[in-house]
């Protein structure tokens, strides 16, 4: 089944503000739609790789699917998920940024991601084939209609 972007505006705003006391999630809704990034690389990402960065920062990582080098840019949007978040962990530098709940320093899972997507649409009663993928592609989408 393929997944579809968020389109709306509307949509990607009532997101947010559901995820607005959960720094965590909110943090990876954000730099999902604003990275491009596919999910398995957001899920890789340390805390060292971005607790420094400053907006315009570009951070370069290397894509699990391809071993190609791609690189995104921190925004202003980004930069606040990520400090507001980084303020309510207590995290190194080799910890990664989206901690499992589960294991000493795992990542969470595609699947977890995918769950979470599911239940933010949902809550907000966007019906969508909807999955973790959809960050990526609700970066794309927002990126044609600019």
């Amino acid at each position: 089944m393929k997944v579809e972007p968020i389109r709306d505006m509307k949509d990607i705003k009532s997101i947010k503000k559901l995820l607005s006391s959960h720094p965590r999630n909110f943090l990876l809704f954000t730099l999902g739609i604003n990275s491009a990034l596919r999910v398995s690389d957001l899920l890789r990402l340390t805390v060292g790789q971005v607790r420094y960065s400053n907006i315009g920062d570009r951070v370069s990582i290397v894509e699990k699917k391809t071993g190609k080098t791609n690189v995104f840019m921190i925004n202003k949007e980004i930069k606040d998920a990520l400090d507001n978040y980084l303020k309510t962990v207590k995290a190194n530098d080799l910890d990664y940024l989206f901690k499992s709940r589960k294991g000493k320093n795992a990542p969470l899972t595609t699947y977890a991601v995918t769950k979470y997507v599911k239940e933010w649409c949902n809550a907000i009663n966007l019906h969508i084939n909807a999955g973790s993928h959809t960050l990526r592609k609700t970066w794309c989408f927002q990126q044609r209609t600019k």
